[in-house]
């Protein structure tokens, strides 16, 4: 009976020990989860601002790139420009999708992309050639006396995981009015 009584005392220790391991684990995982401890007195807090790792904490949705915004006249006499961006894209978050990108122009929604599981949104010019039409403007419309109408735009994008990013900026149009001849009709 003794090797009985042995295993017995050796099974509790071990019992003892693997129960002080799962508390311990679970001290580890509070603390891991967010539980902090107070400074010691005389010792200076660090401000969580100051972290290095601040923001992979937050993630937040890249900027819109959308370079050159230009504003043309295709034919001369019309009274009609187009503006078109190069390139627009965004991407999003990790683990997060694009769901939209929208350009409105002086407030008025012109183009609405929708995405789909994608992680990256690029708006090529070829896409919405030959751009979007807008009225060019006598010439000092704009406030400059050899430029036309000056536009402002909006790019916005959302994401799945809740994040928005804008990109604002105006564009200026070249001068253009519309000639129109009426006949001379005499009664």
């Amino acid at each position: 009976m003794k090797p009985y009584h042995r295993w017995n005392k050796v099974g509790r220790v071990v019992w003892g020990v693997v129960a002080l391991a799962i508390a311990l684990g679970f001290v580890l995982v509070g603390v891991h989860m967010g539980v902090r401890a107070e400074p010691l007195g005389g010792i200076a807090a660090v401000s969580s601002s100051t972290l290095p790792y601040r923001e992979a904490q937050e993630p937040a949705i890249s900027f819109i790139d959308s370079p050159d915004a230009t504003c043309y006249r295709p034919t001369a006499g019309t009274g009609v420009c187009y503006i078109e961006w190069r390139n627009l894209s965004v991407t999003a978050a990790p683990s997060s999708y694009i769901i939209s990108m929208t350009v409105a122009i002086d407030g008025q929604l012109r183009a609405y992309h929708s995405g789909f599981f994608q992680d990256y949104m690029s708006i090529p010019a070829a896409m919405t050639a030959p751009g979007y039409k807008v009225a060019c403007g006598a010439p000092g419309s704009g406030g400059d006396e050899f430029w036309g109408a000056t536009y402002s735009y909006v790019i916005r994008a959302g994401e799945s995981g809740g994040l928005t990013a804008a990109n604002y900026g105006s564009v200026m149009c070249p001068a253009d009015e519309v000639a129109v001849f009426l006949p001379l009709i005499r009664r």
